[in-house]
C-alpha cells in the first residue's frame, strides 16, 4: 500500500537556528514631512515653513527710527516762550499732525509751546482783572483836593477832581488825576446815572449826557468862560450790558 504523505508546514528554520532572510528593512521614520495636501497627525509638529515662503521676524508695521526733529515743533516753542500766542498755538497744532505723519521727533515741544502759550493766557487774564478790580485812591487833603498825580478809571472821578488832559480815543483806559491849583485838562462839576433798563443806543445816551450835563452846570450857577466848553463821559454798550449808567461831566478848557 501507498501512504499519503502528509501536507507540507511552514519550513522550518535551516540548520543551526537562523530565521530565512527577509529582506531590507526599514527603521521607523520620526518627523518626517507627511506626503503633500496632507496634514500632519494630531499632537504631530510640523517643522519647516511652505515652500518659497520665507519665515517672518518681528513687526511687519513697525515704523523705522524718527526722521529727525520736527522744525515747526520748535518755533512753536519759542514763539511761546515770547508770548507771541496765537503763532505758537497755530504751529504747535500743525507740528503735532506733521510729526505723526511723517514719523518724527519733536511731540513734546510742541506740546510745551501750546501749554506756555495758555499760561501766558492765563496771566494776561489775571493781570486784566487785577487792573480793573483795583482802584488806586489819590491822596487827598482835608478839603479832599487831589494832591498827588494818580492814574483812575472814568467811573472814579469825584467832583472836583482835575484831570491832566482829555484824549476821546483813550479815556475809557484811564484817565489822570492832577491837583486843581495847577495846570489841568478839565474839572469834574457833576456826577449822575442814566435810567436803568435796555440799551437805548448810542444816540439817545449821548443826547442824555449832553442834556444832563449842561443842566446841572446852571445849577452851579457858574459862568462859562468864552474859552472853556463842557465834555461828558458816557455809557458804551459793552459796559451798559455790565450795569453801567453813569455819566461824569466836566468843564474843559479850549486848547
Amino acid at each position: 500500500m501507498s501512504q499519503t504523505p502528509p501536507p507540507a508546514g511552514p519550513p522550518g528554520p535551516p540548520p543551526g537556528g537562523q530565521p530565512p532572510y527577509a529582506g531590507p528593512q526599514q527603521p521607523p521614520q520620526y518627523g518626517g514631512q507627511p506626503p503633500y495636501g496632507q496634514q500632519a497627525p494630531y499632537g504631530q509638529p510640523q517643522y519647516g515653513a511652505p515652500y518659497g515662503q520665507p519665515p517672518m521676524h518681528g513687526n511687519p508695521y513697525q515704523q523705522g527710527p524718527p526722521q529727525g526733529t520736527n522744525g515747526l515743533a520748535i518755533a512753536s516753542l519759542i514763539l511761546g516762550i515770547l508770548s507771541m500766542i496765537l503763532f505758537s498755538v497755530i504751529l504747535g497744532v500743525i507740528a503735532l499732525k506733521q510729526i505723526k505723519q511723517r514719523n518724527q521727533n519733536g511731540r513734546g515741544l510742541a506740546i510745551a509751546g501750546i501749554a506756555i502759550s495758555g499760561a501766558w493766557v492765563l496771566l494776561f487774564g489775571i493781570g486784566i482783572v487785577i487792573a480793573l478790580t483795583t482802584d488806586n485812591e489819590p491822596d487827598r487833603d482835608a478839603s479832599g483836593q487831589v494832591t498827588t498825580t494818580t492814574n483812575v478809571r472814568p467811573d472814579k472821578l469825584k467832583v472836583g477832581d482835575c484831570v491832566e488832559s482829555i484824549d476821546e480815543e483813550n479815556v475809557i483806559r484811564g484817565m489822570k488825576l492832577v491837583p486843581c491849583s495847577g495846570p489841568n485838562g478839565g474839572e469834574v462839576y457833576a456826577n449822575y446815572e442814566l435810567p436803568a433798563g435796555k440799551w437805548p443806543g448810542l444816540t439817545s445816551v449821548q443826547i442824555s449826557a449832553e442834556t444832563g450835563c449842561t443842566d446841572r452846570w446852571k445849577t452851579t450857577k457858574r459862568v462859562l468862560d468864552e474859552k472853556s466848553s463842557i465834555f461828558y463821559l458816557h455809557p458804551i454798550e459793552s459796559s451798559w450790558s455790565l450795569g453801567d449808567r453813569g455819566v461824569t461831566c466836566l468843564v474843559v478848557p479850549e486848547k
